[in-house]
């Protein structure tokens, strides 16, 4: 090829050629050691008519692996955030000083002791004792749970505060490089794009984004979640994240929301990854799951102690009442509802200890009407943490409505789950106000021992079954149950009892129906029928081909003699017993109130054994089998270790993949010392080549004017 461009001007360009390629090297050189620089490289073209034409300066980038650096950061620091908070949680619930069970053990068998002499005030002082401890430890978890709560909310705001400062800066730094390479359009602006892949970099730590470049070609970048949402976008505009919560405020949710229009989007957390989505698993999987169920088993413990003992006498030879308190609930508001003031309570009801769980109740009105008492329609429906519905085994969402219930303070409703409301505003609710229960959340350290009498303890049962001095059979009592305590008068609440709340069962005519009493003995005819009589010696019905002698009443409570009046109540007269062996003709059992029983420990044991039995929910839907409560919290500590252990695996899992990954990018954009030292000496030596050559051109055309003089 022909070139027209004389020796100087090709010497010239060379010089200038070498000088630039000797500069970048230096660049790369003196940043050898800062972080997150890419190294750069200079390319030139020939000119047609001679001589080095113009370069260009480029970031030497692998798209690839710089994407997979950043893949491989967003894991490994989601795997760290979850590993990290849920190892400080198995540590405290596997400790033995902290252990549920331990206290809960110690409460049983101080039970147990007290059984063995049910006279000793110290013995049944010491279960009091053990009670408050066993409460104490409850409360102890989960204080520390909800002070969890508020740190971790305290660590999403910061989270948060550091995405949005990122991405502003991101946008920025891509407004700064659209400006710089419009000016010099043969020169990247190396340093301004190395800050914004350090932001981009760390973003990637606290969410999981994926980037692209601009079809503007400026230089900008893109930035979406990986989602999908935007979170910088072409036009220059740029989303932030706010908190977004519907009525649980401690409870954080996340939405977007773009400087450039006036819209927002809801986030799943879920999706999130990075240090804030391993903060939100953490938060969903781990720590709320743990403080509603160890509330369940607070709940279901005292709740089922507080049942038993009702169905016993105490010291006093009263019926027995409740040894621990029954927290109430309030109901949180919705930010729609028509009266931010509107309240809902909401407690355990008394026996509901095996149908609790650890499930929200979702409650919303349906409609008003006033009256003395007002009346008030509502549907109760169970969520999970994260608002969705709970479902059961066909997946159908798990709720039930409930017409007409009384508005009135004081007034408890018993709904689905064990729980019972209190609509205390009465007709100041709207129809479509919503209200959020989250019943088992704070619960544990709520809940207190209620007597501090150790007479209140309910050890002996309130029914003596006595066999007739005549009789002559061999049947003999095997054991009696109590299932209702309930004292009510005329009218007779459903829920009412055979005990008369003074020291016996209810006569005839202070009975429900005004008739015959309560039964009070039961009379054989033969060994197949039997006789239930009230305490005047009343009929009240007859029994005829009898298979079993097991729970006697409840047998006569099938026949076509048992009065409608006692077929009305729930649960009348609340206490059975069982017999074993062979009656004659004539026997007889006497059922009365066990008066001076105080000696008797029949309903202890029961109280002492509620340990052993299977009676609380293990899942939301209520199905599967019960568990005991002792089984219920090892559930709880080997759900936390479990995945403590695999968090524990993931993030030695991830920190192999991001130093891989790191490697690879560093292989093709971290600045090698050897490589830049030998592109050092070539450079040195074109420069010098080229210097010769303009030397020489200068050398030939002082010849040339030597020649002419």
């Amino acid at each position: 090829m022909i070139r027209t461009a004389d020796l100087v001007s090709i010497a010239r360009s060379g010089v200038e050629a070498s000088n630039q390629l000797l500069s970048t090297t230096g660049n790369n050189i003196a940043n050898v050691n800062t972080d997150g620089y890419v190294r750069e490289r200079t390319s030139f073209v020939a000119q047609l008519t001679g001589g080095v034409g113009q370069y260009t300066t480029e970031r030497v980038m692998n798209t690839f692996a710089q994407n997979q650096l950043r893949r491989d950061t967003t894991n490994l620091a989601e795997h760290e955030a979850y590993w990290t908070k849920t190892a400080v949680l198995d540590n405290v619930f596997a400790s033995e000083a902290n252990s549920i069970s331990a206290s809960m053990s110690r409460f049983f068998a101080s039970l147990q002791t007290a059984n063995d002499d049910p006279t000793n005030m110290s013995a049944r002082q010491l279960v009091l004792g053990d009670a408050e401890s066993m409460l104490g430890q409850m409360g102890t978890l989960s204080t520390f749970l909800t002070n969890k709560e508020r740190e971790i909310n305290f660590e999403f705001t910061d989270s948060l505060n550091k995405v949005n400062s990122l991405v502003e800066s991101i946008a920025s730094f891509n407004e700064s490089i659209r400006i710089a390479q419009a000016n010099n359009r043969h020169d990247v602006p190396g340093a301004l794009m190395n800050e914004r892949d350090a932001a981009v970099l760390e973003l990637s730590s606290l969410v999981s984004i994926e980037t692209r470049e601009s079809s503007n070609n400026d230089g900008s970048i893109m930035i979406n979640l990986t989602s999908g949402e935007s979170l910088v976008m072409q036009d220059g505009t740029f989303s932030v994240f706010e908190v977004n919560n519907s009525a649980d405020l401690s409870y954080k949710s996340l939405q977007l929301t773009s400087n450039g229009k006036p819209t927002s989007l809801n986030l799943s957390e879920t999706e999130l990854g990075g240090t804030i989505g391993g903060l939100f698993r953490y938060r969903d999987e781990v720590l709320e799951p743990s403080r509603r169920e160890l509330g369940q088993i607070a709940l279901a413990v005292t709740e089922a102690v507080n049942t038993q003992n009702r169905a016993g006498m105490d010291f006093d030879q009263q019926l027995g009442g409740e040894i621990f308190t029954r927290p109430i609930t309030t109901g949180l508001n919705y930010p729609t509802n028509a009266d931010n003031t509107s309240i809902v309570n909401g407690r355990i009801s008394k026996g509901g200890a095996s149908d609790i769980t650890s499930a929200d109740y979702h409650v919303t009105i349906d409609g008003v009407t006033a009256g003395v008492p007002p009346t008030i329609d509502v549907t109760v429906a169970l969520l999970n943490i994260d608002g969705s519905p709970v479902t059961d085994v066909d997946g159908v969402p798990i709720s039930q409505s409930y017409p007409g219930l009384t508005a009135q303070s004081g007034v408890f409703s018993e709904v689905l789950g064990g729980m019972e409301l209190e609509f205390s505003k009465g007709t100041g609710y709207a129809v479509g106000d919503q209200f959020l229960l989250q019943p088992t959340k704070d619960v544990a350290d709520k809940i207190e021992v209620f007597t501090t009498r150790p007479e209140d303890l309910a050890l002996a049962s309130p029914i003596r079954v006595e066999a007739g001095d005549d009789n002559l059979g061999g049947a003999e009592l095997v054991s009696t149950t109590v299932t209702n305590t309930f004292v009510d008068t005329s009218p007779f609440d459903a829920r009412s009892s055979g005990f008369d709340g003074a020291g016996g069962i209810h006569a005839p005519g202070a009975a429900p129906g005004g008739g015959v009493g309560a039964p009070a003995s039961v009379r054989f005819n033969s060994a197949t029928e039997y006789e239930v009589l009230d305490s005047a010696g009343t009929i009240i019905t007859t029994v005829s081909g009898i298979s079993s002698l097991d729970n006697l009443l409840a047998q006569a409570a099938d026949t076509p003699g048992w009065p409608a009046a006692f077929d009305a109540l729930d649960n009348y007269p609340g206490y059975d017993f069982t017999l074993q062996g062979e009656p004659k003709a004539g026997d007889t059992f006497a059922i009365g109130y066990n008066a001076n029983g105080l000696n008797d420990n029949r309903n202890g044991l029961i109280m002492a054994n509620l340990q052993n039995v299977n009676g609380m929910q293990l899942n939301n839907a209520g199905s599967g089998d019960p568990v005991s409560f002792h089984e219920a919290y090892a559930n709880i500590v080997g759900d936390i270790g479990q995945k403590a252990a695999n968090a524990d695996i993931a993030v030695k899992a991830g920190e192999a993949l991001k130093l891989q990954s790191k490697d690879w990018f560093d292989s093709v954009s971290g600045v090698s010392l050897d490589e830049e030292a030998a592109n050092l000496v070539r450079f040195q030596q074109s420069y010098a080549a080229s210097a010769r050559l303009l030397n020489t051109a200068q050398e030939m055309f002082d010849t040339i004017l030597s020649m002419v003089r």
